[in-house]
């Protein structure tokens, strides 16, 4: 028995469900293995194919044939599929610009961080006593206590004395970095 005699077009249009569901066994693994050829997923396949037997149901009044139930049932598929992968390319293009975005704040962030606490340093060891600005600098340069005692000539308590100065006016100078991040975070 052909298709075209085997479905009754009428009993679809009136909404006979038996009817609807021997379309749906009829067509069923075709459209999806038709949806197939543009997605790769299994699982969307069908549920492209049961959005597009959904469609059917709500518009069973206009289909006047077979040949135009074939026809509608395939558009649907195919325009499902292509929704589906347009999506999915909106949602990578969204996903590559939150990345690129996130990237570029985080750089921005970085680079302004990097850049004041350059200020913050220079400005701190500009701002020191000579003899505590050379060990201020011997210090950020690495260097331990006894090392920068011996270099200049003094006992490792003065180094240590000298260091805490210094420290205490970076750190007065370096609250403002904390303050300035959470700013640009906003």
């Amino acid at each position: 028995m052909k298709l075209e005699t085997s479905i009754e077009i009428q009993g679809l249009v009136s909404g006979d469900r038996k009817v609807y569901q021997q379309v749906f066994d009829v067509f069923y693994d075709s459209l999806c293995l038709f949806v197939h050829r543009f997605v790769e997923d299994v699982a969307v396949c069908e549920d492209c194919v049961q959005e597009a037997f959904i469609s059917l149901w709500n518009n069973r009044e206009s289909i006047a044939s077979t040949v135009h139930l074939k026809s509608f049932l395939y558009q649907v598929c195919r325009n499902n599929a292509l929704n589906y992968l347009k999506h999915e390319r909106i949602k990578n293009e969204y996903a590559a610009a939150m990345v690129n975005e996130l990237d570029s704040r985080v750089c921005f962030i970085n680079y302004v961080i990097e850049e004041e606490t350059e200020r913050i340093l220079a400005q701190t060891e500009q701002d020191l006593p000579p003899r505590c600005r050379e060990i201020f600098v011997l210090a950020m340069q690495g260097k331990d206590n006894e090392e920068i005692a011996r270099l200049l000539g003094v006992s490792e308590n003065t180094v240590k004395t000298q260091k805490k100065i210094a420290y205490k006016r970076l750190k007065q100078n370096i609250a403002d970095i904390g303050m300035l991040v959470v700013l640009l975070n906003q």
